[in-house]
């Protein structure tokens, strides 16, 4: 009898698997990845609270906008 692996949990291990990368490479590359694209969110880490991707895509991070005239807001 052989297992057969769906299609759809292959994606979510692929996921998975990039997601930490993504997060591996944030920390080895902290200070030039400034304007990288989150893959969960699609939002440059210098937007995020902490300057770091979203873990996974239940937990997607502060947004935050600096403005010289405006100052910092909030954005999700």
């Amino acid at each position: 009898m052989t297992s057969e692996v769906s299609q759809k949990q292959i994606d979510n291990a692929a996921r998975k698997a990039a997601l930490s990368i993504q997060a591996l490479m944030a920390e080895v590359d902290e200070g030039f990845n400034a304007h990288v694209r989150c893959i969960v969110c699609n939002e440059q880490y210098k937007h995020h609270i902490d300057g770091k991707p979203c873990v996974d895509d239940d937990n997607v991070k502060q947004i935050i906008r600096k403005s010289r005239w405006r100052g910092t807001r909030v954005v999700k």
